[in-house]
């Protein structure tokens, strides 16, 4: 008979939660505290703010580097039109790939007209959580306030 596998927190998730009276070996547990975890490294991830300047000559790896961890400032991008959407979800995409180990499939899409009454950009993000020992669909709706420049990342279940 086959072991069943377990699913576990990472490392570093069961060193900082190792204080906290949840038990981290719960399958359940350990999988709502991951997807927490990774729907606040996103929040992270979409309100911070890259470099400004351009990578010099010769120095092309600074593009994937934690230099430009973030998004490019958005009071510099025009999200009027749908394409503009379209090409600011793609850039999503690329900097979720390139900055959330967890994620290795993920989906960027937007609304297709903005709301005249409440003009927040609305996103949202579908990808696939790697856990060990399956993979899990996770959903994540945002919004991008274009008046503090701040995004909100919420868990659609």
């Amino acid at each position: 008979m086959a072991k069943e596998k377990r699913l576990l927190a990472p490392v570093l998730d069961r060193l900082l939660e190792s204080s906290n009276r949840l038990d981290m070996h719960q399958s359940h547990q350990v999988l709502r505290q991951l997807r927490e975890g990774v729907r606040r490294d996103l929040e992270y991830l979409f309100n911070t703010r890259y470099r400004c300047i351009s990578v010099p000559d010769g120095l092309e790896n600074l593009e994937y580097s934690n230099i430009n961890y973030g998004l490019p400032d958005l009071s510099t991008v025009n999200l009027s039109s749908l394409s503009s959407r379209k090409q600011f979800c793609r850039d999503i995409e690329k900097t979720i790939l390139n900055f959330e180990p967890r994620i290795r499939s993920v989906k960027v899409t937007t609304q297709e007209k903005v709301d005249a009454e409440d003009p927040s950009i609305r996103f949202r993000v579908e990808a696939v959580l790697h856990v060990n020992p399956a993979a899990e669909v996770i959903v994540f709706d945002s919004a991008l306030n274009p008046v503090t420049q701040m995004v909100d990342v919420s868990e659609i279940m």
